[in-house]
C-alpha cells in the first residue's frame, strides 16, 4: 500500500509541478505572450502539488519506517524533513509554491519560482542516490530532463485547451507550426539527458542487464509510449497543421483527437516514471 501512495504522490507531483513549470514556459519562451493566466487554474495547481508534497512526504516516511501511512510515525517524518537532502528540497518547493500562490499569474513573473518547484524532484529520484562528483551532474541532467518534459507538457496543455475551446482556428495552426523548431530542440534534450540519467543510474556495463531486470522492462514500456508521442506530434505538424492553415473540413476535430491521445501517452509516460523511481534498477 506504501509503494502504491509513493507513485500515486510521485505522479501528482509531476503532473502539478510539470504544468505549473511548462505552462509559462510555453508561454514565456515559445509563443513570448504576456497576456496572463487564469489565477483559479494556477491556485489549483499550487494547493495540488502542495497537497502532494504532503502525501509524499508521509509516503516516504512510512516506506522508510516500515509503518502503515494511515499510522504515520513522527518521528521518522521530522528525521526526513530535517536531517536529509529530500526534506531540504521539500523545503525550497514549499516555498517556491508559496511564492506562486502570491504572485501575479503573469507568465515572466510565476517562471522562475514554478521551474525552482519542478527542479526539487530530482531529489526525489535515483538521481540524489548518485554520490561523488558525478553526483552533482547527474542532478542536473535531470532537472534539464524534467523541464523539458514540462516545456512539452505545457505546450501540449496550450493547444489541447484552444482546440477543445474553438479558437481561431488559423492562430492555432500559427501556433502548432511555431513550436516546430522549439519541440525540435524539447526531444533532443529529452534524449540526451534521458540516456545520461540511464548510464547514470546503471552504468554503462549494466545496460546489458537491463533487458531480463524488472525496470528495463518498465524502461522499454516508457519508450514506447514516448515514440507513439513522437508520431503523433509529427502528424500534427506535418499533416493536420497544413490542414488547419487550409481551412479542411474535419480538420480540427482530428487535431482534437489527436492532441487528446498524445495527453493520454503523456501521462502514461508520466506514470511509469513515478513507478520506475521506486525501483531498484538492478532488481
Amino acid at each position: 500500500m506504501e509503494n502504491g501512495c509513493l507513485i500515486a504522490a510521485r505522479l501528482g507531483l509531476y503532473l502539478s509541478l510539470g504544468l505549473l513549470a511548462g505552462l509559462p514556459l510555453y508561454r514565456a519562451f515559445i509563443v513570448r505572450g504576456l497576456a496572463p493566466f487564469s489565477r483559479p487554474l494556477f491556485s489549483v495547481l499550487i494547493l495540488t502539488a502542495l497537497g502532494f508534497t504532503g502525501f509524499g512526504l508521509l509516503a516516504s516516511a512510512s516506506a522508510m519506517a516500515g509503518t502503515p501511512i494511515t499510522q504515520p510515525d513522527w518521528s521518522a517524518v521530522q528525521m526526513m524533513l530535517h536531517e536529509t537532502d529530500m526534506g531540504l528540497a521539500i523545503k525550497v518547493r514549499i516555498a517556491a509554491l508559496l511564492l506562486l500562490l502570491v504572485l501575479p499569474a503573469r507568465p515572466w513573473l510565476l517562471l522562475l519560482p514554478a521551474m525552482v518547484a519542478l527542479a526539487t524532484l530530482a531529489w526525489n529520484g535515483h538521481a540524489a542516490a548518485t554520490e561523488g562528483p558525478w553526483g552533482q551532474a547527474h542532478l542536473v541532467a535531470d532537472m534539464l530532463h524534467m523541464l523539458a518534459a514540462a516545456a512539452w507538457l505545457g505546450a501540449l496543455a496550450s493547444f489541447l485547451l484552444a482546440a477543445l475551446r474553438g479558437r481561431d482556428t488559423l492562430k492555432l495552426a500559427a501556433d502548432l507550426a511555431h513550436f516546430a523548431r522549439a519541440g525540435s530542440v524539447i526531444v533532443a534534450l529529452l534524449l540526451l539527458t534521458g540516456a545520461v540519467n540511464v548510464v547514470m543510474i546503471v552504468g554503462v556495463a549494466g545496460l546489458p542487464a537491463l533487458l531480463s531486470a524488472n525496470y528495463g522492462w518498465i524502461l522499454g514500456a516508457k519508450l514506447l509510449l514516448f515514440a507513439g508521442m513522437l508520431g503523433l506530434a509529427g502528424a500534427n505538424r506535418w499533416l493536420l497543421t497544413p490542414k488547419l492553415e487550409r481551412e479542411t473540413p474535419g480538420a480540427r476535430t482530428h487535431l482534437r483527437l489527436s492532441l487528446m491521445v498524445e495527453t493520454t501517452l503523456w501521462i502514461g509516460v508520466i506514470a511509469l516514471v513515478a513507478y520506475l523511481g521506486t525501483l531498484d534498477p538492478q532488481a
